[in-house]
């Protein structure tokens, strides 16, 4: 009688434990990069890239601790997905006079609106929001590539160099191509 009841009691946790663990909800994934700081000017120096993969939206995050608005001129988003062809989309938001709205580019170089996509401005970060439906309704894994540009780097005639003076930071590098590694799907 104890044996069942030993038995039973087992069968009965093994069992909580099964619908506890399938009844979790699904968390996005998360991946933070650090960057090399002191690589531009400190109000535009980028020391931290954490990406969210979501459900809804892909997240970008870069930490500025220098971070000053009235020196930044643009935020350049790039976020590859494990789609067929692996399909690249650029999310820039740029100043001249005025800050102009979010602007979404597909692979082939064309702008679409996209409804829900959006750059914030922190004390000491910037965020960019892509919803996943503007990413080809991905629900795979992305890797990311952000800039943020000073206010006279559209004028500029020379390729910026890395440097406490640059008025360029790129994540991960600005004398490279290449993205972050992989973030997974939620």
């Amino acid at each position: 009688m104890i044996r069942t009841l030993r038995t039973a009691a087992v069968a009965a946790a093994t069992v909580a434990l099964v619908v506890t663990a399938t009844a979790a909800p699904a968390a996005a994934k998360t991946r933070t990069f650090a960057d090399k700081s002191e690589d531009a000017v400190a109000a535009l120096d980028i020391t931290k890239v954490k990406v969210t993969n979501k459900k809804h939206a892909v997240v970008v995050r870069m930490t500025v601790p220098g971070f000053k608005k009235s020196q930044l001129g643009g935020v350049i988003v790039a976020i590859r997905t494990k789609g067929a062809g692996r399909p690249m989309f650029t999310a820039m938001k740029l100043r001249t006079d005025a800050w102009a709205p979010v602007d979404l580019v597909g692979e082939d170089g064309t702008s679409f609106p996209c409804k829900g996509d959006r750059v914030s401005f922190g004390k000491r970060s910037v965020t960019v929001r892509v919803p996943q439906r503007c990413l080809g309704l991905n629900k795979k894994a992305v890797r990311v590539g952000a800039a943020l540009a000073g206010r006279d780097w559209l004028t500029m005639e020379e390729e910026p160099k890395e440097g406490p003076d640059a008025v360029l930071d790129v994540y991960p590098k600005l004398t490279s191509d290449k993205l972050s590694p992989w973030v997974r799907y939620r």
